[in-house]
Order: C-alpha cells, then sequence, then structure tokens
C-alpha cells in the first residue's frame, strides 16, 4: 500500500514539474508575440533628442536610391544632418591619433540582463535591462541596447573588420550619447555570442524574448584603450550627438558566426566620412 502511495505522490510531482517548464515556455512565447520592444534604435533616440515626431514612415536602405548618399533627402529636414560636417562613421588614421592623458579610461557598472533580441530591419539589436551604466570621461551613461554591423563602420588604417558590435548609452539628463565600438575578427568561436546564434530573428519586427540572464561584460575585451572624437548618429538621421569610443583591442568570432549575422543582415554598414578638421585622441 505504501509502495502504491509513493508512487503516484512522484506521478503528481514530475506531472507538476512538465506544467511549470510548458507553462514557463508558453509566457516566453507569449512574450515574443505580445511584447512591446522598447524604442531604442537610432532613429527613435534621435527623434526623442529633438523632441520631433517620430521619423517611422521615412525608409532608408544601404545601397540603391535609399542609399547613404541619399539619406539626406528622404526625410523632409528631419535626416539633413546626414549631409553635416560631424559625422560617423571614420578612418581612424593611427599616425594622426593624439595621445591624451587627460581622458580617462572606460569604468563600467553593468549588470545582467534577460534576453531581448529584435530585428528592426537594418540590424540585430539587444535591448539591455535597465540598470547598467559607463562612466565616460566622469560623464554617466545608462546602456541602452547593443547591435551589429556587417563589416565594421569605422576602419583602421584603411583596414575593415568582418563585423563591429556598437554599445549605444544615454546621459539620463541631456540625452546625450555616448556609443563604444568593438570590432570582430575572425577566429574561434566566440562562446558568448554562440549561446544567442540559434534564437537571432531573421526577419524585420522579429524578436525574441527570454528570461534567460547573460553579462555584456562577457562579451568584451579584455583591454578598453579606446580611440575617441566626435561623432553621429551612423543611421537616419545622423544626428550629431554622440561621443564615439572606439575600443583597440578586437575580439573573436569564428566564419560561420559572422557569415550568419551577415545572412540576415547583409552589408549594413556606412562609408566612412570626411573628419573635416576633427581630432582623433586616444587615452595614454
Amino acid at each position: 500500500m505504501k509502495i502504491k502511495i509513493l508512487k503516484y505522490v512522484l506521478v503528481l510531482g514530475l506531472i507538476s514539474v512538465f506544467t511549470s517548464c510548458e507553462n514557463e515556455q508558453i509566457d516566453i512565447q507569449e512574450q515574443n508575440q505580445n511584447q512591446e520592444v522598447p524604442k531604442y534604435d537610432e532613429t527613435s533616440l534621435s527623434d526623442a533628442f529633438f523632441g520631433r515626431k517620430s521619423s517611422s514612415d521615412c525608409h532608408f536602405e544601404y545601397e540603391g536610391s535609399s542609399g547613404p548618399e541619399f539619406w539626406a533627402d528622404l526625410c523632409g529636414e528631419d535626416w539633413k544632418d546626414c549631409d553635416g560636417s560631424v559625422q560617423s562613421p571614420i578612418n581612424i588614421i593611427t599616425d594622426s591619433v593624439l595621445e591624451d592623458a587627460s581622458i580617462n579610461n572606460i569604468n563600467t557598472n553593468y549588470t545582467v540582463s534577460g534576453t531581448n533580441i529584435f530585428n528592426n530591419g537594418h540590424t540585430i539589436q539587444f535591448n539591455y535591462d535597465a540598470g547598467s551604466s559607463a562612466s565616460l570621461n566622469n560623464i554617466d551613461y545608462n546602456l541602452l541596447q547593443f547591435h551589429f554591423h556587417t563589416g565594421s563602420e569605422h576602419t583602421v588604417d584603411g583596414i575593415r573588420y568582418p563585423m563591429e558590435m556598437h554599445l549605444v548609452h544615454q546621459d539620463p539628463v541631456t540625452k546625450l550619447l555616448a556609443v563604444i565600438g568593438i570590432f570582430f575578427e575572425e577566429g574561434k568561436t566566440n562562446k558568448e555570442l554562440n549561446r544567442f546564434m540559434n534564437h537571432l530573428p531573421e526577419h524585420e519586427d522579429d524578436h525574441y524574448v527570454s528570461s534567460k540572464k547573460y553579462h555584456i561584460k562577457d562579451m568584451l575585451p579584455g583591454d578598453m584603450d579606446f580611440y575617441t572624437y566626435s561623432g553621429s548618429l551612423t543611421t537616419p538621421a545622423c544626428s550629431e550627438i554622440v561621443t564615439w569610443y572606439v575600443v583597440k583591442e578586437t575580439i573573436k568570432a569564428s566564419h560561420g558566426q559572422l557569415e550568419r549575422f551577415e545572412q540576415i543582415m547583409h552589408e549594413n554598414f556606412r562609408p566612412a566620412q570626411g573628419l573635416n578638421g576633427r581630432l582623433v585622441r586616444a587615452n595614454d
């Protein structure tokens, strides 16, 4: 009799575990379908900074009649900065970089985040949970999201890397932006990136949400020395509200990983823009 009761209790316990797992999976699926994605894309951040109505009715591409050379004319006055004189990305000429001992190192106060990946039609964007920040030259910026470009947008002495990651930060007071750029080069499999490879949204407006936590710091290089300059967003509205921190040390990803990102995003880099008298500095 006792054995029968124990078997009955065990069966009930297993049913409870399976039901819990099933409900958790349903919750994640429902989040995928119904959760509103925060508007942390660069166009939305620019609209918010200038108090403009949404530019979502305007569209750009990376080639053809809506390509970079035409961006300034695609959205009335809103995207005119794309023809500005303080634009990004740039080609960093290392012999011309000014070593500046007064520039502080990048100091991060990042925490873990749940997984929220969004395909906005131009890049794969990872929205990061609130509560992470970086001190960049004595200004605290909140980390909002990071996204990718294939190939790299910045070049160094004319060399373009296969992929560049942008960590987008915002000053909560002024709403000005600071972006940390990280270069990828081909090498061994990137273990941190690998955990997301089966969940990258393939089509515009698709997104993937999971309660699984990760830490962005695990994806960064060990040495965060950088080049810095004043510039712009690299997508419309190309607003000149960005301080750039382009990290010198690269990180590795396998050929297959880099190829997968390019298959989804295609080549989504803006060509290098003129310096127009700007200085590029490096922390010493």
